[in-house]
């Protein structure tokens, strides 16, 4: 019985062990872009994502995320943001271990070098990286990205930077 259990978490997986091995996540959306550079990198996630207004977002991931603080898999703290609004803070919680397993090859640096960065930085990134996957190059991402988030990539330095470190994320990379 205690094996059907953990084979009906078995899609937990992957974001349970992300969450282990951050230890902490500040924010929806900086977990929501390391779960899919991870993914891009080809690390076993299989949430399918869309570009939304802040980079790619999975709404399964949000699905998933919710159900696994239901379940005692993660724990969820909500804070007081700016403007009123919450800042969601994501740890292990009490099941993590039983789910997360084994930890997946090459996945703790990358996780601990994502989680390192601030959240827009990873939108910018995650975003940079869903639209390589589409088949834009670095040219036309230099253009698109100020474009569609003036707000946040207007600095023609900041996009340099977020491509520069798109492309040293390869060294993470899960060999096909």
């Amino acid at each position: 019985m205690f094996r059907g259990c953990i084979d009906m978490f078995h899609s937990y997986q992957a974001v349970t062990r992300l969450l282990v091995t951050a230890g902490e996540v500040r924010g929806r959306k900086k977990l929501q872009k390391m779960v899919f550079i991870a993914q891009s990198l080809g690390h076993a996630f299989s949430e399918p994502f869309e570009l939304h207004v802040w980079g790619p977002y999975s709404e399964v991931l949000a699905v998933k995320l919710k159900e696994m603080v239901d379940w005692g898999i993660a724990l969820e703290e909500s804070l007081p943001g700016p403007a009123g609004n919450h800042h969601y803070v994501y740890t292990p919680g009490p099941r993590a271990a039983m789910v997360a397993g084994d930890q997946a090859t090459g996945l703790s640096a990358l996780v601990e070098d994502l989680n390192s960065r601030d959240a827009t930085f990873l939108e910018g990134v995650a975003t940079a990286l869903y639209l390589r996957g589409q088949g834009r190059d670095d040219a036309s991402i230099t253009e698109i990205l100020p474009r569609i988030k003036p707000d946040k990539f207007s600095d023609p330095g900041r996009v340099e930077a977020v491509i520069a470190y798109s492309d040293g994320l390869e060294r993470y990379r899960i060999p096909l």
